[in-house]
């Protein structure tokens, strides 16, 4: 049982890592956008110039608030409930839960299957 545990912890880690870049790369890509918006401003470019650019960013940016959705309505409560029907509790996850609770959620999400 303490391999599974240690197995548990593992996961749970690494999903939270897993969502924790996308943050990061959703706060960068946004900022990148910022900077370039305030780029063609400051210079007077007319926004014709970042078009492709601009559209290509808000593309990505996009995506990865789809990558977001996918881990947190999808990978989270799959992950949760393969770990529960294993035998493991918020215990054996290591400290942070990972994810918040999920009451609510989880009674949408039966409703969807």
């Amino acid at each position: 049982m303490q391999a599974l545990e240690n197995t548990g912890r593992i996961v749970a880690d690494e999903l939270r890592k897993a969502e924790r870049s996308i943050n990061l790369a959703a706060r960068d890509t946004a900022q990148f956008l910022l900077t370039t918006l305030e780029a063609t401003e400051a210079h007077r470019l007319s926004p014709a110039m970042a078009q492709r650019t601009v559209k290509a960013t808000v593309a990505a940016l996009a995506a990865l608030v789809e990558g977001q959705d996918q881990m947190a309505m999808r990978a989270h409560p799959f992950t949760e409930k393969v770990g529960r029907q294993l035998g493991l509790t918020e215990t054996n996850w290591g400290e942070g839960a990972p994810k918040p609770a999920m009451t609510a959620l989880e009674a949408a999400y039966r409703e969807t299957v």
